[in-house]
């Protein structure tokens, strides 16, 4: 193969370097000592991309206008017109481009410049991993794979590109540079050709040593052979006709009679016979194919007695196929964040299958953003690396991958470009205080955060409002604040690593009203239950609260039945609930209250216990009859029954005299019961209540006993209101009169929607104040008796008015 020859052409520039944007550069090639004519290529290369000026022609001058600044390399191809091939002569110059003007004279003439600079090496490793990778850079290969190539130092530059100039001083037809500088297709024909007269001069070789073997020329002259001369090869086996790079053909040789001989290979290497193997009684040849073409076999066979050369010979054709070649499909970063300290892990994808067969070897250097390398995997099958990066910066990692079987360096490689970072990216994942807006003054608040990433945080809180607050960066996380005046506040929070040099790298912040607190107690001035404290299941209870005091009132409700906690309302502004009983039992409501500012579980608190049935038994309040101070016979003595949920209760009546039962009803609706005593005695009156569903005998029984006999009662029981109708809202009074008896006591019945309610006890009040809330009709019973006899009543007296709204 003929070399490059670059001695002979030199680059001549019409101005000195450097030159500014924009600035029109003669370049001319001159060429010492060559008779023949030549033809001319122009290129220019910057940061390992080329590009064409001027393609192959006579003219051995260009001209060049940069149009950005940097370092370039000029590069000249030659070649003589009347040979096929696609390179002779090759010469490079470096030429710096700068921004601004620079004011240099044309030169008159072209000087001679025939100092070709050196490219600057990156500085060398003394370990034998670096010199290797440096040697594989040197070398270019059109399917590397750069990723942000943009950001390439200068210094990795050289050595990934670095080269070109050796490579093509080397050889013509194996020149490593990119697909912009050599006329590819002008190669692909040149090359045709000369496979096609190397195919010519094989053939004629192959020829020609046939011709020889077939007439035994070998240190032998035919006539030497005898007469009586026969074939011994029979034949020769091959398990494959073709096979794969890397594999091993299994040659057997078959001789015709079952004696032994001898055998001896040779192999064709650049149409010379190779010998494989000497004369030797094994007739079995195994051979590892290394290239790929068609590999030829010479067998040579003898017997053990014979002084010729060989007796026999065969010529076999083994056609050696590349394997798949192997590429780099991808370069992945598996780890999730590339941390310094941490480890780091990358993972190369290739177009092999697993399937395949092939065995992949995989190797890594790693390339710091100064270009030092270091190999941080030498060739094996994991396609995976793990190391430490211990400094944040930019690096590169370089893949080499090759066939385990393949001859070369490496079959593919690949370059990826990552950042590593000193520590995690900070982020405030919660900022919260352990108090809620809004709060009164001299309450202390906590602030707390949460945040991921970095490595040695810091914390600044920072409050504005009527009073500002800044604790400055601290390492502490947690912030006191006792707001003294009340207002509007913003309360921020700023993260940032200690290495952080900016101001911040994160933050937050949360709004807060501060009130005045207040200084009344707070007290609970009543419970109103809408029932009684014995209530139905199914049925809903309203619970209400009154209380004052404190800075805003907050309310909480505890229901526990038999002991047992049944349902429990948060602390809100409601002061009320309604609860409906689901099953019977005893049930306990336990009433809270605070300040929306206490920090205490209440301020104070009630109970108030309730008992849920499956219905309201049939309770006797009282027995009602006109009172007189001596009852006379034949006088019309009648009995009234009072009770609640009165639509709903029975009544029953039994009367005695002197103990003995003279009279019994059964059990109706009817509440009244008329006596007319016929003898003088006393006269017991029995009355047993229950409830419509009550399955027992009786809920509930009175009795009531009085004498016949002469008596001056408690007479003219009036009952005066001070308006004809209420309304509601409005308060409706009454006072009560009466003649006879002596300390006179009173007792007043409300009956409001056809329900009796106790409202006022015995006592020598004889009036009564109420404010109706609903319309409607109401009746109001007041009885009376002297204070000390002991009866129900003496005399009693009712009023029926109207509310209206």
């Amino acid at each position: 193969m003929n070399e490059v020859q670059s001695k002979y052409i030199e680059i001549i520039f019409d101005k000195e370097k450097p030159q500014s944007v924009d600035t029109s550069i003669r370049i001319k090639v001159k060429a010492e000592n060559i008779s023949e004519e030549l033809e001319y290529k122009f290129l220019i290369g910057k940061g390992g991309i080329w590009s064409v000026i001027k393609d192959f022609s006579k003219s051995n001058q260009c001209l060049w206008v940069p149009t950005e600044d940097g370092n370039y390399i000029i590069m000249v191809q030659a070649r003589e017109k009347l040979k096929a091939r696609p390179l002779d002569y090759l010469a490079k110059e470096e030429f710096s481009i700068v921004k601004g003007e620079i004011s240099q004279p044309m030169k008159e003439e072209f000087k001679d410049n025939t100092d070709h600079e050196n490219y600057s090496e990156i500085g060398r490793i003394t370990e034998a991993d670096s010199n290797e990778f440096k040697e594989i850079m040197s070398e270019t290969n059109d399917n590397i794979l750069f990723l942000k190539a943009s950001q390439v130092s200068p210094e990795e530059k050289k050595t990934l590109m670095k080269g070109i100039d050796e490579t093509m001083d080397e050889t013509r037809d194996e020149m490593a540079v990119t697909r912009d500088v050599i006329d590819l297709k002008e190669i692909e024909k040149r090359v045709e050709v000369e496979n096609r007269e190397d195919d010519e001069i094989n053939k004629f070789n192959s020829e020609k040593i046939m011709s020889k073997l077939s007439e035994k020329s070998l240190n032998n002259d035919i006539n030497s052979i005898d007469d009586t001369y026969n074939e011994i090869i029979e034949d020769i086996i091959i398990e494959k006709n073709k096979i794969f790079v890397g594999e091993k053909a299994v040659i057997k040789v078959n001789s015709i009679e079952k004696e032994t001989y001898l055998y001896k290979f040779y192999i064709k290497n650049n149409n010379e016979w190779s010998i494989i193997k000497e004369y030797d009684t094994d007739n079995i040849l195994v051979y590892t194919a290394t290239q790929p073409g068609r590999m030829e076999f010479l067998v040579q066979c003898k017997r053990l007695n014979s002084t010729d050369n060989f007796d026999d010979f065969r010529i076999i054709d083994i056609d050696v196929e590349e394997n798949e070649k192997v590429e780099i499909v991808n370069i992945k970063c598996l780890s999730t964040e590339l941390i310094c300290g941490e480890e780091l892990e990358f993972a190369v994808d290739t177009n092999i299958k697993e399937n395949n067969g092939q065995v992949i070897l995989y190797k890594f250097y790693k390339i710091s953003k100064d270009g030092r390398s270091s190999c941080i995997q030498d060739y094996s099958t994991n396609s995976n690396v793990q190391f430490i990066e211990p400094h944040d910066g930019t690096y590169r990692i370089l893949c080499l991958v090759r066939s385990i079987l393949s001859n070369k360096e490496y079959d593919d490689r690949a370059v990826l470009m990552y950042k590593v970072k000193p520590y995690t990216d900070i982020k405030i994942k919660d900022f919260i205080a352990d108090l809620n807006s809004p709060q009164a003054t001299e309450t202390e608040i906590i602030f707390n955060s949460d945040v991921e990433g970095g490595k040695n945080l810091l914390y600044r809180y920072k409050v504005k409002g009527p009073i500002e607050e800044d604790t400055g960066f601290t390492i502490s996380n947690e912030f006191s604040w006792n707001p003294e005046e009340p207002g509007e506040y913003e309360v921020f929070l700023y993260v940032k690593d200690k290495m952080f040099t900016g101001e911040y790298e994160d933050s937050r912040k949360i709004a807060f009203t501060i009130e005045k607190r207040g200084k009344k107690p707070i007290k609970i001035l009543d419970v109103i239950v809408d029932k009684e404290k014995k209530i139905i299941i199914g049925e809903t209870v309203n619970i209400m609260v009154h209380a004052e005091g404190g800075t805003g009132l907050l309310y909480s409700f505890i229901i526990k039945r038999d002991g047992r906690l049944i349902e429990e309302s948060k602390y809100s502004t409601s002061n009320w609930i309604d609860f409906t009983p689901d099953r019977v039992g005893e049930y306990e409501v336990e009433i809270k209250v605070k300040d929306k500012y206490s920090e205490k579980d209440f301020d104070i608190h009630n109970l108030i216990y309730l008992k849920a049935m499956e219905y309201i038994p049939g309770e006797i309040d009282y027995i009602l009859l006109p009172y007189k101070e001596n009852y006379l016979i034949g006088d019309a003595i009648e009995f009234e029954c009072i009770s609640q949920n009165t639509n709903e209760v029975l009544i029953k009546y039994e009367t005695k005299i002197n103990g003995q039962s003279i009279e019994q009803t059964e059990f109706s609706k009817n509440k009244k019961l008329r006596v007319i005593p016929k003898t003088p005695g006393k006269y017991t009156i029995e009355v047993c209540a229950k409830n419509i569903k009550c399955e027992k005998e009786f809920d509930s029984k009175k009795q009531i006993s009085l004498y016949v006999n002469e008596a001056s009662p408690v007479l003219n029981t009036k009952i005066i209101s001070n308006k004809i109708e209420g309304k509601v809202n409005e308060e409706f009074s009454i006072e009560v009169t009466s003649r006879g008896g002596k300390d006179v006591c009173y007792e007043f019945y409300l009956m409001e929607n056809g329900q009796w309610k106790k409202v006022q006890s015995y006592s020598k009040k004889n009036f009564y104040s109420f404010i109706p809330f609903t319309s409607g009709k109401y009746k109001i019973l007041a009885l009376a008796k002297s204070y000390y006899k002991k009866v129900s009543y003496e005399d009693y007296s009712e009023l029926n008015f109207c509310v209206k709204d």
